[in-house]
This record gives C-alpha cells, structure tokens and sequence, in this order.
C-alpha cells in the first residue's frame, strides 16, 4: 500500500476533461471554436486568469454550474446537441459532465 503523495497537485476539473476528451476531436473543436466566439471578453479574461494561476475553472462561481455554466452550456448545445454528445463521446457524457473540458481547452489555447 502506498502513501498518498500530497506534493502532486490535484486537478479537480480532471474528471470533467477527461470526459470532453472522449469526444472525437473534430467535434470537441468545432464546439469549442463556437464556445469562444459567443464567450463575452470578461469570462474569456476570466477563464485565461484562472488557467494562469492554475485555479479549478469548476471552483469559481463565473462558471458555476447555475451561474454562468448554464450560458455555457447553451452555447455548447448550438453545435452539439444532448443526444448528439451522448451518441459520440460515449458514458458519462453530457453537457453538466463536458462543459468544464470545453473551457479548459479554451483556456489552455494562446491569445
């Protein structure tokens, strides 16, 4: 039995990019270019300031999931929709379980 290894950090968005991640590329793509192109300049400042510090995007109420998660998740749904994202990205995927994937891939991209 190993100890846990408290100097490793843990990601507490990982689950939610895991499950983006199954999508097929092309698709995951598509969704996240239309992500960025409706996401107002304060939450894509946002989303980029958390990315840099390393901050959970899930741990901050700009992308909750009531608050400004919900408007993500609608604009996600205008490129794919719930039935759509379940036939391609297989178990566990659906918009409340993929929404963080898509903004940290956002995130993640250069300016």
């Amino acid at each position: 039995m190993h100890a846990p290894d408290f100097d490793e950090s843990f990601d507490s968005d990982s689950f939610f990019k895991e499950r983006w991640a199954e999508v097929p590329e092309q698709i995951r793509k598509d969704v996240e270019r239309h992500v960025l192109a409706h996401l107002p300049a304060d939450a894509l400042a946002k989303l980029r300031e958390l990315h840099a510090c390393g901050i959970p995007l899930s741990s901050d109420p700009a992308f909750f999931h009531f608050g400004g998660g919900m408007a993500v998740r609608n604009l996600c749904r205008e490129r794919l929709s719930d039935d759509e994202l379940v036939a391609c990205g297989g178990f566990g995927a659906d918009w409340d379980n993929c929404y963080i994937g898509v903004l940290a891939a956002i995130a993640a991209t250069r300016q």
